[in-house]
């Protein structure tokens, strides 16, 4: 096609058709011009489909991380239910003043204990390294920073540090100096239980212990179902914009 073109230039160059020639290399030129747009348009519609299965990628994969939370939260939730059930039983019976029970050694060998959230971040760090703003849903960007950025954060940050700090600087030191841990199974029994219910300072250490495992069973009931909303609220994109899955 080049030769072509270069021959008619030729052509008229050698007839000397001044005006001809002119009016057919502008012409040319307007060809060649609207060709490069041509692949330039072509190219850059290659890359936003490219950018936007990317973008698709991305939301289911955040969304199956957000279901492997959801279930961490739940289970999360669950044992730190019990715990707290199982301080607010044993405060009872301090407070109560009533007689030691073998039953309530494994509840004594859990004053230390809690569980903490282990949440998958993998997909939210690969947007991150990407890019916030390849998701192009305002809304639905907003809330998955928001869960990751301020409600994660919380839990992480915020009341499971405070459990750690709370642990290591009262909790463990007062366990190790009033109870004898069975090496063999979960339970530990009062070194003097007439004096550790007759202590405040266990009562108020139990009053503690009670309230952040509210604090924190609270917020993972609270996250857990906003976690639901922003799913629903992934999959209704994807579902929106055609985005086929075999892992859901």
């Amino acid at each position: 096609m080049i030769k072509l073109f270069r021959n008619i230039r030729q052509k008229l160059a050698a007839e000397n058709k001044f005006m001809a020639y002119s009016r057919y290399a502008i012409g040319e030129i307007v060809l060649v011009v609207i060709g490069i747009l041509i692949a330039l348009s072509i190219n850059n519609w290659n890359s936003q489909k490219k950018l936007r299965g990317e973008e698709l990628n991305m939301l289911n994969e955040i969304k199956l991380n957000l279901k492997t939370c959801k279930e961490e939260l739940q289970y999360t939730l669950k044992s730190n239910k019990q715990f707290e059930n199982n301080y607010i039983l044993l405060l009872e019976h301090i407070e109560g003043k009533r007689p030691y029970k073998p039953e309530l050694d494994t509840i004594f060998s859990q004053v230390h204990a809690w569980q903490s959230p282990y949440l998958t971040y993998s997909a939210y760090e690969t947007l991150k390294s990407k890019g916030a703003d390849i998701i192009q849903n305002d809304s639905l960007r907003i809330q998955i920073i928001n869960i990751y950025e301020s409600a994660f954060t919380y839990l992480s940050k915020d009341w499971d540090q405070s459990e750690w700090r709370d642990s290591q600087s009262v909790v463990v030191p007062y366990f190790v100096k009033h109870f004898a841990r069975d090496i063999d199974s979960l339970k530990a029994k009062p070194i003097d239980y007439d004096a550790l219910i007759a202590d405040p300072e266990f009562a108020n250490i139990l009053r503690k212990l009670i309230t952040n495992r509210k604090w924190g069973n609270n917020a993972c009931e609270g996250i857990s179902n906003y976690l639901d909303t922003v799913v629903a609220n992934i999959d209704k994109e994807l579902e929106t914009r055609g985005f086929k899955s075999d892992t859901q």
